[in-house]
């Protein structure tokens, strides 16, 4: 009984031990594996989600606010051009005098039909400054009662002008940019200086003296935020494809204007009164399609592009994981990039194209670590050096046509 009952008590050995504690070991490992894993594709459905509502929602604005740019397809019936359409390349956030090769950016500006809401707050405006110009002094009551009478005396006419363009967004990413646009009245001007008054439609610059890029940020409000690209195509009369993903951005910039193009692919520029202001570098760009200074008020020769692709880069939430790091020094004419982690870059292995600040970079292949056969300063952008650590972006990229109902082509000549 005594030696039967030792037996019974006896506990365990140290090898019996250490095999449950191993065994234990590898499901608490499995487990926060597990875990972390869960949280992991948590995580990155949500970012892809936020991607999807951002890339939604830009589609849809930018759809809308094209779809309200107006014209005329004889423009036969009128003494002078009251729907141009005017798109330049400048230099981004339209500095006074531009360094060079500096990135450049889209600068559209259109005649566009108003909604009855925002043209009645462009008028509200109006009337507000035009109350306190006669009475500085006048209790805010008081105005509010005074637009409301001088409001009635004020018919809608439906028509005005719009302004929309990128620039960089505020804050510590360079690679972050937001499309900002504005809208006015046929003839309405903004104090750009002493006793001088700038009407942004007639400005033959933006960022020039007669519409400062300060006035210009001033009189637009951003409507989409946290881009990392905004891209405008248009198809003139001897478009025969979209061409590639470059876009014509790259392709103006890369070989100096519209004239040196292939003109079988959409134009980034654009000038539907081709009326000379397109003819250079510094003035935005050179219209294959410009007549020069007498066609500008001879409305009988306007042409407008049959449609518009657009092609826009949202960016991830800023507290999303970055897509990727820089592990070292990036020169400008680098032309491999190592990233910290290659396995969890999202980008495509067959290459494509990422941002790092303001300079957008084309890969051939991603191998490892590494993103191969880099071509530099794409998009518009231009070419700098990066620092370890820097983010490397991917963002969601969306692509969609709007039709340009009001188009219009002209074979004389």
């Amino acid at each position: 009984m005594t030696v039967h009952s030792q037996a019974n008590q006896r506990g365990f050995t140290l090898i019996e031990l250490l095999i449950v504690m191993g065994i234990l070991s590898g499901f608490l490992l499995m487990l926060v594996q597990l875990v972390d894993g869960g949280l992991r594709m948590f995580r990155d459905g949500e970012t892809s989600q936020v991607l999807a509502d951002r890339a939604s929602r830009g589609q849809r604005v930018i759809t809308s606010l094209l779809s309200q740019m107006r014209g005329s397809t004889t423009a036969r019936d009128r003494e002078q051009v009251l729907d141009r359409l005017v798109v330049q390349m400048l230099p981004i956030g339209l500095p006074p005098a531009a360094e060079r090769g500096a990135t450049r950016t889209q600068v559209l500006r259109a005649a566009v039909r108003l909604p009855a809401d925002r043209e009645l707050q462009i008028v509200d405006t109006l009337l507000v400054g035009q109350v306190l110009a006669e009475d500085p002094g006048m209790a805010p009551e008081m105005v509010a009662e005074e637009v409301a009478k001088r409001r009635v005396t004020e018919p809608l006419r439906g028509v005005g002008n719009m302004i929309m363009w990128s620039a960089r967004q505020e804050g510590e990413d360079d690679a972050l940019v937001e499309l900002r646009a504005g809208w006015f009245l046929p003839g309405q001007g903004f104090p750009s200086g002493p006793d001088q008054c700038s009407d942004p439609v007639k400005a033959v610059v933006p960022g020039g003296g007669d519409l400062p890029g300060m006035l210009l940020r001033e009189i637009t409000t951003p409507i989409l935020k946290d881009l990392l690209h905004v891209e405008f195509a248009f198809w003139s009369q001897r478009t025969t494809s979209w061409g590639d993903e470059s876009g014509p951005l790259h392709a103006m910039t890369s070989r100096g204007s519209s004239d040196a193009q292939d003109l079988t692919k959409p134009l980034a520029i654009w000038d539907s009164a081709r009326g000379g202001w397109l003819v250079g570098t510094f003035s935005g760009g050179e219209f294959a399609f410009d007549l020069g200074p007498m066609s500008e008020d001879d409305g009988s020769d306007d042409i407008h592009p049959h449609a518009v692709m657009v092609r826009c880069v949202v960016a991830q939430p800023s507290d999303a994981t970055p897509e990727g790091l820089l592990s070292g020094f990036l020169g400008s004419d680098d032309q491999t990039l190592r990233l910290y982690d290659g396995t969890t870059f999202p980008g495509s292995r067959d290459g494509g194209f990422v941002k790092i600040g303001g300079e957008w970079l084309r890969y051939g292949e991603v191998d490892g670590d590494r993103l191969m056969g880099l071509r530099r300063g794409q998009r518009g952008t231009k070419a700098t050096a990066h620092d370890a650590g820097s983010q490397v972006h991917v963002g969601r990229t969306i692509e969609f046509v709007v039709p340009i109902l009001h188009a219009k082509d002209d074979w004389n000549g």
